[in-house]
């Protein structure tokens, strides 16, 4: 790949990733009281977004470590600083109300994530039989018993 196509594919990655977040974000607002509602809504959006924006999405997979590394990078590290600080706030608003059990972000965000991008990348790979939105309801239900599981675990 030559200097100017990384370039255009970092525009490209960046500003998906941008959008996907900024989706994220209206998430998160809007369910300031309401966690479980929240985890259910994102694990949602992850599927939508991907079965939405299939192409973009194969692109993202493709080059996004190249565009973190690369061209793009301070712009993609500002853009996920400004992104995962947020949620971290959210997540600390939900564990200091006793709405949701102390964790840290990274294992919220596996439990959370890890499934849904496994079921995408099924799905961006031909092998899923089904649209992953189909699944959203048990994959949305499986992330807030994760969390749950955890929070009982620690306690």
């Amino acid at each position: 790949m030559s200097e100017g196509d990384a370039d255009i594919h970092a525009d490209e990655v960046i500003a998906a990733l941008e959008d996907y977040q900024g989706l994220t974000l209206d998430i998160l607002r809007t369910h300031q009281e309401d966690p479980e509602g929240c985890v259910r809504e994102l694990v949602k959006l992850h599927l939508t977004w991907t079965e939405e924006n299939a192409d973009t999405a194969r692109l993202v997979a493709k080059h996004r470590n190249a565009v973190a590394n690369g061209p793009g990078k301070d712009r993609l590290a500002a853009s996920n600083a400004t992104f995962f600080n947020a949620n971290r706030e959210w997540m600390q608003h939900q564990t200091e109300a006793g709405r949701m059990p102390p964790m840290s972000f990274n294992v919220m965000h596996a439990i959370v994530f890890a499934p849904t991008q496994e079921l995408a990348k099924l799905y961006l790979g031909g092998r899923l039989r089904k649209n992953p939105t189909e699944y959203a309801q048990v994959m949305g239900d499986a992330a807030w018993a994760g969390l749950q599981a955890v929070g009982k675990s620690l306690s």
